[in-house]
């Protein structure tokens, strides 16, 4: 009788995984980790830039209203000084418009007719912002007075401002009306 061979059985052998595998698992999170941090750092800073453009925008608003108050809320008691406050606004060619449009004798002229001017800003709009320069629309509601007027006239007003930023912040370079009250405020 021929012998059958045996055959020998071993055992299943676990083998360890090669040390370079280990590493790479116990890298992994902290690979994970290190992601998400950097992800919530992008976050933050992309946060924080939102942030400071609209402060900028919420401060180019402001100096806007305020101009646009200063420009057409006015009296004939004050004149002189409604007119400094425009001029503290301007810059450049509107600088210019203000000392031509403001001089002596319209200054008298308002004074003579008792004039003034009573304003609200019922909208005011963003149109462009830059780092150096802006342009902003606002729709006024007007009401103005003047000593042959028997009551006050009513009025809208809607102008575009351009504004350009200075070391003092931002100051108007231009300004375009495109519709006038109703009336004149001075008597013809």
């Amino acid at each position: 009788m021929a012998a059958t061979p045996v055959r020998e059985i071993r055992p299943a052998v676990t083998e360890e995984p090669p040390v370079a595998s280990r590493r790479r698992a116990s890298i992994l999170p902290w690979i994970l980790v290190a992601v998400a941090a950097a992800g919530a750092a992008a976050f933050v800073v992309l946060w924080q830039g939102a942030e400071a453009e609209q402060r900028a925008e919420n401060e180019l608003r402001d100096r806007a209203r305020a101009f646009v108050l200063a420009l057409t809320n006015f009296s004939s008691d004050s004149i002189q000084a409604d007119v400094d406050e425009i001029r503290s606004f301007a810059t450049g060619r509107f600088a210019e418009e203000v000392d031509t449009l403001f001089g002596e004798q319209t200054i008298a002229a308002i004074e003579e007719a008792e004039a003034a001017s009573r304003s609200e800003v019922q909208e005011l709009f963003v149109q462009s912002m830059g780092s150096e320069s802006a342009s902003v629309f606002a729709v006024v509601s007007e009401e103005i007075t003047n000593r042959s007027l028997e009551e006050p006239q009513p009025g809208v007003i809607r102008l575009e401002v351009e504004l350009l930023k200075t070391g003092s912040g931002w100051k108007v370079e231009g300004v375009q009306l495109f519709q006038s009250p109703g009336e004149d405020f001075l008597p013809s």
